[in-house]
């Protein structure tokens, strides 16, 4: 073991852009950066962390500046080291300085010329607003993407779930339509999601074909993480993640609309119970609002997922019956074991790696399991063999 032996972190980053190359990969960054911020924290990080650093505890090799894997420091975040996105603003004021310098003069006088730089902004600028989210720019391309989708939606599902109609009716007979109405609806939605995934698909391939880190004499996949975090982003980079979001964006509020409603509260029917428990004596705070919200919510308090005196939350009646196991199988499964593998695998460390791998294995039947038992005891089993009369709903 050994102390800490690392420059401040000006001097670092000092060195760091006079010489990439001492620069550790992202995922060593990443866990640096972690550790950095924990011992940071007020009360916690005094207590969890020791009083000489945390590199202090760990092998001369790994902590000692600049080779050291674990021995970069940064502020708080990536975010000072990053250059700042090209406004609009910025482009049209170097729009009219490569004017004067060429000669010419700018024309961003009427609405041609306006659409025209914004054309120009948005499809032929590197590193744009549009490639940060959290840029208000991006958030409202980002909306009107979504309301784009929703409208493509709202035109070819129906379209898509006719077409199911048609094939049912003549695979199955006339009478399968009658009593399979909610596999038709799903039926549009799987052509959907199978032409949007096609299209994006064939356009990554398309748009990633050439990109130097396919190709080992230009450096491979180290292409990556050179110039961190300053990467330039294109304009089809920035579009294609656009996109991306606007879908994602777009089945996450259609989740929402299936699994949640949204009642009203009547406010005089509040303000006459909280005046109620007034008369009562009630006058604990908190034994109030409970008392109120038992009043409120008639019969169906196990439904009500929050409540506030204006509005109300509740499960839809048509809310998958396995939300809360198919979001657990999600989370699990999905973002930690994968995540985790994936950095371990970058690293070479085989034995995380593995592990990860086999706690993924491990939970995965296990809530396949939870989300079988879960729709059997609620009776939302179904007969998925084809025959004539098509699927009928079976009640446990």
């Amino acid at each position: 073991m050994s102390a800490s032996i690392s420059p401040p972190v000006e001097e670092q980053r000092r060195l760091r852009l006079k010489d990439r190359t001492i620069i550790p990969s992202a995922p060593y960054l990443l866990v640096s950066n972690i550790f950095d911020l924990g011992c940071e924290i007020p009360f916690v990080g005094p207590t969890i962390c020791p009083k000489s650093g945390w590199r202090s505890i760990l092998p001369k090799e790994w902590v000692e500046f600049p080779r050291g894997k674990l021995s970069h420091s940064f502020d708080s975040s990536f975010h000072r080291y990053a250059d700042r996105d090209v406004s609009y603003a910025d482009f049209i004021r170097w729009e009219k300085v490569n004017a004067w310098n060429s000669g010419t003069v700018h024309d961003n006088v009427g609405l041609s010329a306006t659409l025209h730089d914004y054309y120009n902004y948005a499809f032929n600028t590197n590193s744009t607003e549009l490639g940060m989210l959290t840029n208000p720019m991006a958030l409202c391309v980002l909306a009107a993407l979504v309301m784009i989708v929703r409208l493509l939606k709202k035109v070819f599902l129906p379209k898509f779930s006719d077409l199911g109609r048609r094939l049912g009716r003549n695979t199955h007979g006339p009478n399968w339509e009658n009593e399979n109405e909610e596999r038709i609806v799903k039926f549009g939605e799987y052509v959907y999601r199978l032409c949007y995934h096609s299209a994006v698909s064939i356009y990554g391939i398309w748009y990633f074909r050439d990109k130097s880190w396919w190709n080992k004499s230009q450096g491979g996949t180290s292409n990556l993480w050179d110039m961190h975090p300053n990467h330039p982003i294109e304009p089809g980079m920035a579009w294609y993640y656009l996109v991306q979001c606007a879908y994602n964006v777009d089945a996450l509020i259609s989740l929402m609309e299936l699994s949640f409603k949204v009642e009203l509260v009547n406010p005089l029917a509040y303000s006459s119970a909280l005046k109620f428990l007034e008369k009562e004596h009630v006058v604990d705070e908190n034994q109030r609002k409970k008392e109120v919200l038992k009043m409120m919510v008639k019969g169906g308090c196990d439904q009500t997922v929050l409540w506030t005196p204006l509005f109300q939350i509740k499960w839809s009646s048509t809310v998958r019956g396995d939300f809360r196991e198919m979001m657990a199988h999600h989370v699990v499964t999905n973002y930690v074991p994968i995540d985790m593998s994936k950095l371990a695998n970058f690293v070479k460390w085989k034995t995380t790696t593995i592990v990860c791998f086999v706690t993924m294995g491990k939970l995965d039947p296990a809530l396949h399991e939870a989300i079988g038992w879960t729709l059997v005891s609620k009776g939302e089993t179904h007969d998925y063999s084809e025959h004539k009369n098509g699927e009928k709903q079976k009640s446990s």
